[in-house]
C-alpha cells in the first residue's frame, strides 16, 4: 500500500512540475521565424519550425527557456512568463549601426550625470542575470554618439563577492517608454577589481553607439560568477526620491519600473550613472 502511494504521488509531482507545451516564435511584424535556437538551462533541445511554431516536451517550473537566433536579440524567460504570454515569443531584431566618420575637430563631448547631488545611502544587491536599466534624455536634441559612461558603484558588502557586469545600450520604446532595441553587437565587460565605493569608467568610443534625438538606455547586467552565487557585487548606488521613473529592470522576462519607497506620492528611487557623448559642433563653435 505504501509503495503504491509513493506511485501516486510521483505521478501527480512529475505531472506538476514536468509539462509539454506548444509555442511560436515571430519578429515584431508577428511573422513566425525559422530555426531558431531553443535551449534550457544552456542545452538545445530542439528548434523552431518554418511557420515559428515548435514543442517542448518535459520542462519544470524552475527552468529557463532560452531563444537564440542569429540576427536576434537573444531572449531569456521563465515558464510562468511565458505562459503569461499564451506561449508567444516576439524577437527583436539587432540593427547594424550606422558607420560614423569621426573627426574629433567637429565633436564636441557633454556630460549627461545623473542625479549626482542627491544621492542616497542605498546598497543594492543583484542577483544572477539581473539587468538594470538607466534612461538619458537627449535635453540639447542634437544627435551624436556615446563616449564613455560611468557607474557610480557602492562598497560592496564583505560577505557578497564580485562579479563581472555587462553593458548594454538600447533605443527607447516610443510607446512604453521601455528599452527596445539593443544597439551593441559586441559585449562590453566590466569587470571590478576591488569592492571599494568607486566611479567606473567605461569608454565605448570605438563602438560609434547612437544618442538619438529619443535619447538612450544605458543598463547593467550582473553575470553569473563561477561559484554560482545567488548574491552578487558590485553595487550601485540610488539616488533620493524623484517624482521621475527613469529607472527599469528585469529577470529573465518584460522590463518593470523600478517603483520609489513611497508609491503613494508616486515617488522612485534611479540609479546613478553618468553618459559622456559626442555632438556634432555648429559652425560657430
Amino acid at each position: 500500500m505504501k509503495n503504491f502511494l509513493n506511485v501516486i504521488f510521483l505521478f501527480i509531482f512529475g505531472s506538476y512540475f514536468c509539462q509539454d507545451f506548444q509555442g511560436f516564435i515571430c519578429n515584431e511584424s508577428l511573422t513566425g521565424i525559422e530555426n531558431v535556437n531553443i535551449s534550457i538551462n544552456n542545452k538545445i533541445i530542439t528548434h523552431s519550425n518554418e511557420k515559428g511554431y515548435f514543442s517542448i516536451h518535459k520542462i519544470k517550473e524552475s527552468d529557463i527557456i532560452s531563444f537564440n537566433k542569429e540576427g536576434y536579440l537573444k531572449k531569456d524567460i521563465s515558464l510562468k512568463n511565458f505562459n503569461e504570454n499564451n506561449y508567444k515569443i516576439s524577437l527583436e531584431r539587432i540593427h547594424d549601426i550606422e558607420a560614423i566618420v569621426f573627426n574629433e575637430k567637429e565633436y564636441k563631448k557633454v556630460s549627461y550625470n545623473f542625479s549626482l547631488k542627491k544621492q542616497a545611502n542605498i546598497r543594492f544587491i543583484p542577483y544572477p542575470n539581473w539587468e538594470m536599466g538607466l534612461k538619458f534624455k537627449n535635453n540639447l536634441e542634437k544627435k551624436g554618439f556615446v563616449s564613455n559612461v560611468t557607474l557610480y558603484l557602492h562598497k560592496t558588502a564583505s560577505d557578497v563577492r564580485n562579479t563581472d557586469v555587462e553593458i548594454n545600450f538600447y533605443s527607447i520604446d516610443s510607446i512604453t517608454g521601455k528599452p527596445k532595441t539593443k544597439l551593441n553587437k559586441s559585449k562590453i565587460i566590466y569587470i571590478p577589481t576591488n569592492k571599494s565605493r568607486k566611479h567606473a569608467f567605461v569608454n565605448v568610443e570605438k563602438l560609434k553607439i547612437p544618442f538619438s534625438l529619443n535619447g538612450i538606455f544605458v543598463s547593467m547586467k550582473w553575470l553569473p560568477n563561477e561559484f554560482n552565487d545567488k548574491k552578487l557585487g558590485p553595487s550601485i548606488r540610488y539616488t533620493t526620491s524623484s517624482e521621475e521613473g527613469l529607472t527599469y529592470e528585469r529577470l529573465y522576462g518584460d522590463w518593470g519600473l523600478s517603483g520609489g519607497q513611497n508609491p503613494s506620492k508616486k515617488s522612485f528611487v534611479n540609479i546613478m550613472m553618468g553618459l559622456e557623448v559626442y555632438i556634432k559642433k555648429e559652425k560657430n563653435e
